[in-house]
């Protein structure tokens, strides 16, 4: 007995499923264990850099061109840097501020040297501090003022200096020695005797400082406030550095 031969069945077919393909994770970013470095490329520019600035500057005043005048009036001037010699008339002590009084010396000729524009006689007028500072040895005057014995006048705003050009004049030191260190000296003196008094016969002495003195060391004392004195006797010789041109056109058209 035969059986009815059946008919092929339809193979169906399904899609496979794409491929993925395997890539391994990303690997973790590690943290640094130091601070972060930001490179800002704006901050390093040469034209924003102080630096840059004050080089750039210096450069050009250094080589920024100077233009040579001509003094006017050079027979009626007496140009900056003439030394103008002179004597103190009146004594000077820095305990007070106060002012000053000088007669010239020397004839002192204009630019040219053909007229005689600050004649001897003349008077000086200036004033002085009483601000000095420990070890200064010397007088700062600053003269304002000067007189011709014609009557014509100038203010010369110019610093006393020596015969040589130092600045100030030469003064005797008052230092106040016994003022500042008597207190300490009798102190001691006193310290001493106690000692000696105290002591047994044959005995050591040990002599210490005082406790005062000891814990006060490297401190400010009163007596370091005490600033010296600086006098100048009168007839003392002195200088005056011309500090500006001084033009005397307007008086000497006159004459």
């Amino acid at each position: 007995m035969s059986y009815p031969r059946q008919p092929p069945q339809p193979v169906q077919q399904y899609p496979s499923p794409p491929q993925q393909v395997y890539a391994p994770p990303p690997e973790p970013v590690r943290a640094s264990s130091g601070p972060a470095v930001v490179f800002d490329s704006s901050a390093n520019s040469p034209a924003d850099s102080p630096t840059a600035i004050g080089n750039s500057k210096a450069t050009t005043d250094n080589t920024a061109r100077a233009r040579a005048a001509m003094i006017s009036n050079r027979a009626t001037t007496v140009a900056q840097g003439t030394m103008i010699r002179g004597v103190l008339e009146t004594a000077l002590d820095s305990t007070h501020p106060g002012f000053a009084r000088a007669i010239v010396s020397r004839d002192v000729m204009g630019f040219d040297g053909t007229r005689v524009l600050i004649p001897r006689g003349s008077r000086l007028i200036g004033d002085y501090s009483s601000d000095v500072a420990q070890g200064q040895k010397r007088a700062l005057i600053n003269w304002t003022r000067l007189i011709r014995p014609d009557g014509a006048t100038i203010a010369i705003g110019s610093p006393a200096t020596d015969p040589v050009g130092r600045g100030g004049v030469k003064a005797d030191v008052d230092g106040h020695f016994w003022q500042r260190f008597s207190s300490s000296i009798l102190q001691s003196v006193l310290d001493l005797g106690v000692n000696l008094a105290s002591r047994k016969a044959g005995g050591t002495v040990i002599y210490s400082l005082p406790g005062s003195t000891v814990s006060g060391v490297g401190e400010p004392s009163a007596s370091d406030r005490i600033v010296p004195t600086l006098k100048v006797k009168p007839g003392a010789s002195i200088s005056i550095f011309v500090a500006r041109d001084l033009d005397f056109s307007s008086v000497e058209t006159r004459r």
